[in-house]
């Protein structure tokens, strides 16, 4: 008999996970959102048992890093844990005892990641994990990522960097993708608290990826960018986005996929969104 334990991923991609989320404000008990930089955030975490064996002590630590397909240990900053005793079959939202405040100069906008530890398993993670280690949440069912950012709508273009990183022993080729359309999950629209919001019918969608930051709407920059890092080193890339006619209550889906050899290492996903007044920002 074992436990097995998992935090679950994201759908269609593993970084849209809904079994993390944040809690803006000092109330951790507070209405989930999207993080605010330079102020104290909860975050917290599902973790379940399917196995038929009981977990007591689970350890569910939390990490934040710049937004990147591969993240390893080391690259990872360690935020603080939850804990939790589960029966076999059970699930349980854990809190993370430590706030967390993230760094102005990401606006907020870094990666976040929950690995789930508890005696019993039946596939168990080096404990602690060691340096280096890959943090793979489609091969590690413990493992789930979130990287999802929400973006209101303006019509003037805006500048959102992506970190694309490269492991210390190798350099990597990479190449960036956007990918428009699409619904985003109950789940996950929930555990930003835009439940009310539904996919728009009707948006122009502006999007391009390009090496330096720039806010020209004629020449937005490339749908396709191809990227040499250097190994043990992170290049920056710019995503400029402008979006016009998007009414409130309602969001464009955008994702920004990250291949290596033609496979999806990971990505990030943009969620714009209508104001809730029905008003468009003028800012860029």
């Amino acid at each position: 008999m074992s436990a097995h334990l998992i935090i679950e991923d994201g759908q269609p991609w593993w970084w849209d996970s809904a079994d993390i989320w944040v809690v803006p404000g000092n109330d951790p008990n507070g209405p989930p959102g999207a993080p605010v930089a330079g102020s104290s955030n909860y975050l917290w975490g599902r973790v379940h048992n399917t196995g038929n064996s009981a977990s007591n002590g689970v350890r569910v630590d939390f990490y934040w890093a710049d937004p990147s397909g591969l993240i390893a240990v080391g690259a990872a900053t360690a935020i603080g844990s939850a804990f939790a005793d589960l029966a076999p079959g059970a699930t349980q939202e854990v809190l993370c005892l430590v706030p967390w405040f993230p760094v102005i100069v990401n606006g907020g906008h870094e990666c976040l990641i929950a690995v789930a530890h508890g005696p019993g398993d039946i596939n168990p993670l080096p404990d602690p994990l060691p340096n280096g280690f890959l943090f793979q949440p489609q091969q590690h069912e413990q493992i789930a990522q979130r990287n999802v950012q929400v973006v209101l709508a303006a019509r003037r273009a805006q500048m959102l960097a992506i970190s694309v990183a490269a492991l210390a022993r190798q350099a990597r080729k990479v190449e960036l993708q956007l990918e428009q359309g699409g619904e985003s999950s109950a789940r996950l629209l929930a555990s930003l608290g835009l439940e009310k919001w539904r996919p728009a019918k009707d948006v122009l969608l502006t999007a391009g990826l390009a090496l330096t930051p720039h806010c020209n709407d004629d020449t937005p920059g490339e749908q396709k960018l191809v990227l040499d890092v250097p190994r043990g080193q992170a290049v920056a890339v710019y995503l400029s986005l402008r979006a016009d006619k998007l009414p409130s209550y309602q969001y464009a889906l955008l994702r920004v996929l990250e291949r290596q050899d033609g496979k999806v290492m990971g990505g990030n996903t943009y969620l714009i969104v209508g104001s809730e007044d029905g008003r468009e920002e003028q800012t860029s």
